[in-house]
């Protein structure tokens, strides 16, 4: 543990940062080291999971206080806490290491977020639920009787890259409960948004009776550099030169998918978009576009022997750019 950094320091925040401080700080470090704008950079990747990590930890209100009152170890399965304490169930998802008691759960079309429990027959896409008519919200709690003394919910964010919200993955997640750990396969299906919230049933802390509460995850999709979601279709810009504009051009642009050849018909104005057709988000037979917005970019210090030439252009093809605008009508 002596070998990480601290969270803060990680983070370049202090102690009594606020949760807006924090969510700034992320954002900011993220732009720097994400991966795919540091592809000749192999120290950027290892720099972006701790960056990942402390997120992680500092974004969520009880780990926070777990970690300023234990530091790291707060989060090591092998450090002993206080007889009642809540242990986070997730210490281990970063370490990697096989726990005992594996049980690998498969998806399983039979099988939904509330038929899901130790006893199923196997692990549905438990983010089926985020897909439906209600807009992505996890499913609700059913009502209990208050004598059964269910065993305490637990809450847990999952940070996954815009890619892997886009095209979906699977990750392994381990639970230690009571100094056992379980290790379930997590299938994340494409199209899942930012804040989506979930419930697995009966597996957060046991209660008095025996019965486990729920575990809660909340999926956090980080910001990617250059694009943009809007739904299920992805917005990036693309900058172009005025001449590019003017006489059309083949450009290169970057999708989910690798690159795609563009081209730029000649005439094209500032602002407008170019659909790459089913380069978009994916979320069960649905299939988004990816929109290129053109930003044209103009020269500067121009002499006046050029503007003198630029005024004869203006007057041989004249644009009345504002003539549909309504504050012009």
């Amino acid at each position: 543990m002596a070998s990480k950094r601290d969270y803060y320091d990680v983070l370049g925040i202090g102690r009594g940062a606020s949760a807006d401080d924090i969510r700034k700080a992320h954002r900011k470090l993220v732009r720097q080291y994400h991966p795919d704008a540091n592809r000749d950079n192999p120290q950027a990747a290892e720099r972006f999971r701790e960056v990942q990590e402390a997120y992680d930890a500092l974004s969520d209100t009880e780990k926070r206080k777990q970690y300023d009152e234990f530091g790291h170890a707060a989060f090591d399965p092998r450090s002993q806490q206080p007889q009642g304490a809540a242990a986070d169930p997730f210490e281990n998802l970063r370490r990697g290491g096989a726990g005992r008691n594996y049980r690998s759960w498969k998806a399983s079309p039979n099988v939904t977020v509330e038929d899901f429990d130790t006893n199923a027959g196997g692990f549905a896409d438990i983010f089926e639920q985020l897909f439906g008519r209600g807009g992505g919200t996890g499913a609700k709690r059913k009502s209990e009787p208050r004598q059964q003394q269910r065993g305490s919910d637990i809450e847990h964010s999952v940070t996954i890259s815009f890619e892997q919200a886009a095209r979906g993955c699977t990750m392994p997640l381990q639970l230690n409960r009571e100094g056992q750990i379980e290790t379930i396969d997590l299938k994340i299906p494409s199209g899942v948004k930012d804040g989506s919230r979930v419930r697995l049933r009966g597996k957060g802390q046991p209660g008095p009776s025996g019965q486990y509460g729920d575990l809660y995850i909340t999926t956090r999709v980080v910001e990617h550099p250059y694009y943009h979601r809007q739904d299920l279709d992805i917005y990036i810009d693309l900058p172009v030169s005025m001449y590019e504009a003017i006489l059309g051009a083949k450009i290169d642009v970057p999708t989910l998918d690798g690159k795609v050849t563009l081209t730029i018909p000649p005439g094209t104005s500032s602002g407008a978009k170019l659909r790459i057709k089913a380069r978009g988000i994916r979320r069960g037979s649905e299939q988004g576009d990816q929109f290129v917005v053109v930003k044209v970019i103009v020269p500067k210090n121009v002499d006046d022997h050029d503007k003198r030439t630029l005024e004869q252009l203006a007057a041989k093809y004249p644009v009345q750019a504002r003539q549909d605008v309504r504050w012009q009508q």
